[in-house]
């Protein structure tokens, strides 16, 4: 089961501006649980392994049925039948679309000094998303990018250090952290590309 949250895929970035969480995979994560919850939002007729499951396991039947129909209408001994790579379903495609837009959005709010001064300060970036936005950014906000990213790593490496002493001590709590170096590794649990 999917965690539930207040993030909707049309909030707008600032306002899911979380201390510790990515903003953008906040918002893809949104964007990817509304397909999946209602899938007649975005039709599909070729979907990867985890899009295929996810829409087996937890989406309506009722709207899950015309889909399984037009992939099994396809499915032929000797082809992938509908059961595509993640470049090629069209979900994956949809959350990509999704993902550049939310990328504009991020750069144009940076251009604003509250959020920048926020980000600088508080703010989470996963290095999947940093890079993407150092590809495409001035360099006055790549180096802002860079800050954000070696706050965020020291951040983690001083708790993670910690949770080793604890776990070295004999306690046992404290293990979400590494949750968070994941998320910030790889972007959040779940999110395709």
């Amino acid at each position: 089961m999917r965690p539930q949250t207040t993030v909707t895929p049309d909030s707008p970035l600032v306002k899911v501006l979380v201390r510790g969480a990515c903003p953008i995979c906040a918002l893809m994560r949104a964007f990817q649980n509304s397909i999946i919850d209602s899938p007649v939002k975005q039709p599909a007729s070729r979907l990867c392994n985890f899009h295929t499951w996810s829409l087996a396991a937890s989406s309506p039947a009722l709207e899950a049925v015309p889909i399984f129909r037009t992939i099994l209408q396809n499915a032929e001994a000797g082809s992938t039948g509908g059961i595509v790579a993640a470049d090629s379903c069209d979900w994956c495609d949809a959350l990509r679309q999704y993902e550049s837009e939310r990328l504009s959005e991020f750069v144009r709010e940076m251009q604003r000094d509250r959020f920048a001064d926020w980000l600088r300060q508080f703010g989470t970036v996963c290095l999947h998303h940093a890079d993407r936005l150092l590809a495409t950014v001035p360099e006055a906000v790549v180096t802002l990018i860079k800050e954000v990213v070696a706050k965020n790593k020291d951040e983690l490496q001083k708790q993670l250090a910690e949770l080793d002493g604890k776990l070295h001590r004999g306690e046992r709590d404290g293990g979400g952290i590494l949750g968070h170096i994941a998320e910030f590794l790889v972007s959040q649990r779940g999110v395709t590309r």
